[in-house]
C-alpha cells in the first residue's frame, strides 16, 4: 500500500493501517521526519513572529554591549562592568560576565514565546519559545554552548551585532530557531513512538496476534498521523498541548481499534 494510501487510512478506515508493517524501514522514517514538520509547524509559526523582532531588539542591545572578546575560554571586557539584562516581549538578553546570574536562574526567565538569551561567563545559553510537542521527558529546549567549543570560542561584539543587526540576521534567526525545533520535535517523537510500541506490544501478544515488535513500530508510526495532525492544530489555539497529552491515548486508541481478534504471522 502507497504511503498516500495509509494517510488517508489514519483518518477514514484504520484497519488498513496494519498494511504499515509492510513497508520498509527507511520509509518509515521518512514517514516520521514529515510527521516532526507537522507537530513543528506552530513553533516555526511563532518563530516567524518572534524574529521580525529581534532586529529591532538586536540594535538595542548591542548599542548596550561593551566590547568583548573569549579569552581561555572565558568571555572578558575591555572595561569593568556588571553586565545588563534586555527585555521586551519576544527576547531576555542576559550579558553577565561577572557570573551573577547562574544557568537556572536565566532557565527561569523562559516563559510564554519568548526567545531567551544569555551570555555567561563561561557560555553562550540559548532557550527557544517554549511550546510543548511532546511529553516533555527532558528540558530541551534550552542549548548550552561553552566558550571552549569551537562555535563560540571567537564570539565579540563585531560577530554578535552582524548577528542582530544584519540584512539577513531574520532569515538566520528563523533558521536557527526551526531547525533546532525540529531536531528536538523529531528526538521527542521518537521517543514517544518507541514508548508506545512496547505497550503496544504488550497489548498485542496478550491478543495472540503474532505481530514482530518491528511490525508494530511501523503500524504506530502510521497510526500517529491522525493525533500529529490534531496536536498541531491544537498548538495553534491553545500552545500548551503537548503531543504527550493529545496524542499518546489517541495513537494506542487508533492502533487498538486497527488490530484484528486473531491473526497469524
Amino acid at each position: 500500500m502507497r504511503t498516500f494510501d495509509l494517510i488517508k487510512a489514519s483518518f477514514k478506515q484504520p484497519t488498513l493501517l496494519l498494511e504499515g508493517r509492510n513497508k520498509k524501514g527507511f520509509h518509515v522514517f521518512l514517514y516520521l521526519l514529515l510527521l516532526a514538520i507537522v507537530l513543528s509547524l506552530p513553533v516555526i509559526y511563532q518563530a516567524t513572529l518572534i524574529t521580525k523582532t529581534i532586529q529591532d531588539d538586536g540594535e538595542k542591545i548591542i548599542q548596550k554591549l561593551p566590547d568583548f572578546s573569549i579569552e581561555d575560554n572565558t568571555l572578558v571586557t575591555k572595561e569593568k562592568t556588571d553586565g545588563f539584562i534586555y527585555q521586551t516581549d519576544s527576547i531576555i538578553f542576559t550579558f553577565d560576565p561577572t557570573d551573577k546570574r547562574t544557568k537556572k536562574e536565566i532557565e527561569s526567565d523562559a516563559t510564554g514565546n519568548v526567545l531567551v538569551v544569555g551570555l555567561l561567563k563561561k557560555e553562550v545559553i540559548m532557550i527557544l519559545p517554549r511550546v510543548s510537542t511532546t511529553t516533555d521527558i527532558m528540558d530541551n529546549n534550552v542549548l548550552s554552548i561553552p566558550y571552549s567549543m569551537y562555535q563560540a570560542n571567537g564570539l565579540n561584539k563585531q560577530i554578535l551585532e552582524q548577528l542582530f543587526t544584519s540584512n539577513s540576521s531574520q532569515s538566520m534567526w528563523f533558521s536557527v530557531i526551526s531547525l533546532v525545533t525540529w531536531f528536538m520535535v523529531f528526538f521527542n517523537l521518537f521517543v514517544d513512538i518507541v514508548i508506545l510500541t512496547f505497550f503496544a506490544n504488550l497489548f498485542t501478544k496478550f491478543r495472540l496476534i503474532g505481530f514482530r515488535y518491528k511490525d508494530v513500530f511501523k503500524i504506530i508510526v502510521y497510526a500517529a498521523t491522525l493525533p500529529s495532525v490534531l496536536t498541531a492544530v491544537l498548538q495553534f489555539i491553545w500552545p500548551s498541548v503537548s503531543f504527550g497529552s493529545v496524542g499518546v491515548a489517541l495513537t494506542l486508541l487508533i492502533y487498538f481499534n486497527a488490530l484484528p481478534k486473531r491473526i497469524k504471522k
